[in-house]
């Protein structure tokens, strides 16, 4: 490289501020031009139809054209072909404009014809852009061919004169384009710096493999983009490390400025000056050695950060570690005794322990110790003794807050250890098979279910597992573990294995892979099962199987299994009553005379038709259907033949009949049962406990005589129908007889249909449908049609006109219709009794949990929102009048063991309470939900029973517990009521709980749920 020896260091500055304005002007020259000013030839046209949209003046004297006649052309028209880098393509020449779009800009060369015709050799560069509607334009960038080549000739010159003033510089200077990375300049101090030749630098590839530092790759890069993307000519400095060619690790510092910029603004070259700054860097690094001490606090800092001068007992925290304790820096002077006194009791002496090993013994520790406060939080302090220069021992230090990770652990701790107690519980070996090392670790229900001790089986590794497997079972075993690891698939075994006491018992095991990536070390986790009950459950099930083969084979009534409508096994009945020796590709349809058959998903779980025999007999049959799983039946047959119709309709009263007698004696058993509640009445009022029933006998006798009473006025319209259809009966089988077949059986269907089908009108709807019904009757010619549509509608039975329509024009069919609706109207008689049965049966049940209360009884098992809901059942009547009942109960059944008797008797004292604080309007919230009320975990069960009455005074808030203490008038009231309740929840070890204001009264009962109890 050529150096001038005389050049002094100012004289150099003066010739960088030279080069640096020389650069600002050339920069300065790129932006000033936009559009007509700009130097280059600029146009803008529509790429749907080619037309100019725009041009600036330089393109008119390029081509000639004033600027309204460009306005009024195309491209094709200024150009004698599609010849994009002279190619005649008309294809690429709409490629480069699509190329254009995917990469912003496009270059190529391209041949336009001027306003005399003549032909002009250009370079044209698209920028394509697409508006906010969807348009497509390009503004293209036009240079004469013969002005490029004055451009690079100017170029060249400045080239030459940047190396000439570089060349007496005492540093690196370059160019470097930034769409390529290629160095477009590097002066020969490059060798004297680094060692390096510039020729092989000039591509960014052989800087980053060779010369620059990969630790500082990043930063370089952070540099660049920066520079990019702020696109101005500021100076950016920046300091990374290089190799020279001989290996050695220099600091460089470079002076960096955007050289130049596109027609858009974005930088495309960068101009740099860097210097060898390596000297400079190693005094920095020198004053920072200076500095170890903090270097070393900062090191180990995880949160407050303290020091301790041993020999003259200063001390020193960081502000964190004020913070972390809670005191204020301007009020306190930290000292070693001052530190020490913000520890629990235990930990003091640790901590004293440890600072004595520390000063002594230059031991370092790390401890976990406890912050006396309120409340107590847990710290992990750390600290280590240096020498300083000085030849002072000082003790650095740490102190980090671990409170809520210390908690996560030991509860981490704690749920592995009800992880492990569940798998000894349900009878489960865990183990996690780590296979490069061939080592198994095992836990769970090895004692129990095997007989070993835990040690003794952490000592098997796989071969020793073998060898407990039985050896029929052994080597198919072996292939299907080798198989799992080979594809890292979950693998699933069965097999015997022996016990300690030489037994082998059926073991299922199942395990799973923690990493299924076939190039990382594998490890299986599994769990093995004692099966033995589940064989002995499969054994028995198989017997059961042979035993239902056995009956399948020999009943006398017709069976099929079916997979949809194609038989695949029929018992030896079947084959007889139907005449098949073989039923392979029978389908049911063909069994079926019905020729509507639509399937037998379709059909009821019992049905009747007629049968068609392998001979093509018809048979009555009645079917009975059974899904025994999805898309599969059993089928059972009836023949039917020897029961006629008339004797159908006798056998169907001879039912009404024995249902009515039913009726009789529940209704009479209910009449008992009240007797006996009266006497319960007398009974329990003796009992100051259960005297909350004498406060419910009226509402439930009351809930009781209404469906009573409906079940006495159906029974006796039963009774009424009945003798009607005796003494009408022969006459309508007599009829029956005379009709044709379809009729009667359509009669019978519109007895069936109407029985299901019923859709009570009422007002001004069901007399719209009598009206309706009588003018489509009397189209019909039906002579009856006014008392027809009122019986019809009366009933609800109108959904099944279409065959009445059908019928209403036989000479007989007012005798049948009134025949059948009698028939109808029983069947609505009847179902209005079972209803009213439910809801009385719904009471009793109510009322016999209530009134059987064991006074000596043991605590049991019991369902809380059952117990709680046979009370609100029994305050029904009170309820219903005026009051919402809101209940918020979990989604799963909550049992508690418990005197169940005894809680029945705190519902019901609180709940008649709410309804009369209520004056029997409001609203009555009853909750029920799992909590935890203590610092120990324990776990309640919290009922709540909330109204919105007047509420309980403060003063007397205090004394509503107190026996014999009542704000109700002389004779309403004993004042027990809260007594006993508060009795019964101490005796139950639980709390009781009030809040009250005007409005809203909650009563919290708190019941504890004990530890081994399963819920």
């Amino acid at each position: 490289m050529e150096t001038n020896d005389e050049m002094t260091l100012e004289e150099a500055k003066e010739k960088i501020a030279y080069l640096e304005n020389l650069l600002k002007d050339r920069n300065q020259t790129t932006y000033k031009t936009i559009f007509d000013q700009d130097e280059n030839a600029v146009v803008v046209f529509d790429l749907e139809s080619g037309l100019f949209i725009d041009c600036n003046a330089k393109l008119t004297s390029v081509l000639g054209f004033t600027k309204e006649q460009l306005l009024t052309l195309s491209v094709i028209d200024i150009s004698p072909k599609y010849q994009p880098n002279g190619q005649p393509s008309e294809v690429l020449a709409f490629q480069y404009i699509e190329d254009g779009f995917k990469f912003g800009t496009v270059k190529f060369d391209w041949v336009h014809i001027n306003h005399l015709g003549e032909e002009i050799f250009c370079e044209v560069q698209l920028y394509n852009y697409i508006q906010e509607d969807g348009k497509r334009f390009a503004k293209g960038v036009i240079q004469k061919k013969d002005q490029i080549l004055e451009l690079q000739k100017k170029l060249d010159e400045k080239e030459k004169l940047l190396s000439k003033v570089t060349k007496t510089l005492p540093a690196i200077i370059y160019i470097q384009d930034l769409a390529t990375d290629e160095f477009l300049y590097l002066n020969n101090s490059i060798e004297s710096f680094l060692g390096f030749e510039v020729e092989p630098i000039l591509t960014y590839e052989f800087l980053i493999k060779h010369i620059l530092h990969p630790d500082d790759l990043d930063l370089i890069n952070t540099h660049a983009k920066k520079m990019l993307d702020e696109k101005n000519t500021d100076i950016y400095v920046l300091d990374f490390r290089v190799f020279h060619k001989n290996g050695n690790v220099h600091w460089f510092r470079v002076w960096e400025t955007n050289f130049s910029f596109n027609k858009d603004g974005i930088p495309t070259e960068v101009l740099g000056v860097a210097q060898d700054i390596t000297n400079t860097k190693r005094i920095e690094l020198d004053l920072k050695k200076q500095n170890e001490l903090s270097e070393e606090i900062r090191r180990i800092s995880k949160s407050g950060v303290w020091e301790w001068t041993t020999q003259s007992n200063l001390m020193f925290w960081t502000p964190d570690l004020y913070h972390l304790l809670k005191v204020n820096p301007n009020q306190f002077n930290p000292t070693i005794q001052s530190f020490i006194q913000f520890f629990s009791e235990t930990s003091k002496s640790i901590f004293i322990e440890a600072l004595n090993k520390a000063e002594k013994e230059f031991s370092p520790f790390d401890l976990e110790l406890e912050i006396a406060g309120d409340p107590n939080f847990w710290v992990r302090v750390q600290g280590k003794s240096i020498h300083s220069e000085t030849d002072k021992n000082i003790i650095i230090g740490s102190i980090e807050d671990i409170d809520d990770t210390r908690k996560k652990r030991i509860a981490l701790l704690e749920n592995e250890a009800r992880f492990h107690q569940v798998a000894n519980q349900t009878g489960l070996i865990i183990y996690d098979y780590d296979i490069k090392h061939d080592k198994i670790t095992w836990d769970g229900a090895i004692q129990s279910v095997l007989g070993y001790d835990i040690e003794e089986f952490n000592h098997l590794d796989i071969e020793g597992w073998l060898n407990l497997i039985h050896p029929d079972d052994r080597m198919f075993t072996k292939e299907l573990l080798a198989d799992a690891i080979g594809t890292r698939s979950p693998y699933h075994a069965f097999y015997r294995i022996r016990r300690k006491d030489n037994i082998y018992i059926p073991i299922e095991d199942r395990g799973t892979f923690i990493n299924s990536d076939i190039f990382t070390d594998p490890r299986q986790v599994g769990v093995l099962e004692n099966v033995s009950a589940k064989f002995e459950f499969e054994s028995k099930l198989q017997s059961k199987e042979e035993r239902f083969r056995n009956f399948y084979n020999f009943a006398s009534e017709a069976i099929i299994i079916t997979e949809g409508d194609l038989i695949i096994d029929a018992n030896l009945a079947f084959r007889k009553l139907f005449g098949y020796e073989s039923i392979q590709n029978v389908y049911v349809n063909e069994i079926i005379a019905d020729p509507l058959w639509n399937g037998i998903y379709n059909k009821d779980k019992s049905f009747s038709l007629e049968g068609i025999k392998k001979d093509g007999t018809l048979i009555p049959i009645q079917v009975n259907k059974k899904e025994i799983e999805e898309g599969k039946f059993i089928l059972s047959f009836i023949d039917l033949t020897l029961i006629n119709e008339a004797e159908s309709i006798k056998v169907a009263l001879k039912e009404i009949q024995e249902k009515n007698n039913l009726i009789i004696n529940q209704k009479y058993e209910l009449e008992k049962t009240i007797d006996e509640l009266k006497l319960t009445q007398s009974q329990l009022i003796q009992n100051e406990k259960m005297a909350s029933l004498g406060q419910l006998i009226a509402g439930i006798a009351h809930e009781i005589n209404n469906p009573m009473g409906a079940i006495q006025a159906s029974s006796q319209l039963i009774l009424e129908n009945i003798k009607n259809q005796i003494l009408n009966q022969d006459k309508i089988i007599q009829l029956l007889s005379t009709i044709k077949t379809e009729k009667r059986e359509l009669y019978f269907q519109w007895m069936v249909s109407s029985f299901i089908k019923r859709n009570h009108l009422h007002g001004s709807e069901a007399r719209r449908v009598k009206k309706s019904i009588r003018e489509r009757l009397e189209n019909l010619g039906c002579n009856d049609s006014e008392y027809i549509a009122e019986e019809v509608v009366d009933l609800g039975v109108q959904d099944c006109l279409p065959m009445i329509e059908q019928l209403c024009h036989d000479e007989d069919f007012l005798e049948f219709f009134n025949y059948g609706m009698v028939y109808i109207h029983t069947t609505q008689n009847l179902n209005s009794i079972l209803e009213s049965i439910q809801r009385v049966s719904k009471i009793l049940y109510a009322l016999k949990n209530f009134s059987h209360f064991d006074k000596y009884g043991e605590k049991t098992m019991t369902d809380l929102i059952s117990n709680i809901e046979t009370v609100l059942i029994l305050y029904n009547s009170q309820i219903k009048s005026g009051i919402e009942v809101i209940r918020e109960y979990p989604s799963s059944q909550v049992f508690l063991y418990c005197y169940p008797d005894d809680l029945i008797q705190v519902w019901t004292n609180l709940i008649f309470n709410a309804i009369q604080a209520m004056s029997y309007k409001g609203i009555l919230s009853v909750s029920i939900k799992e909590t935890e009320v203590d610092e120990n975990r324990k776990k309640w069960i919290q009922v709540s029973i909330e109204d919105n009455g007047c509420g309980i005074k403060a003063e007397i808030k205090d004394k509503i517990f107190e026996p014999f203490f009542t704000t109700k008038e002389l004779g309403e009231g004993s004042g027990l009521g809260l007594d006993i309740v508060k009795r019964v929840v101490l005796k139950h070890e639980g709390r009781i709980e009030v809040e009250s204001q005007p409005g809203k009264t909650i009563f919290t009962i708190l019941l504890p749920i004990p530890e081994d109890t399963t819920h």
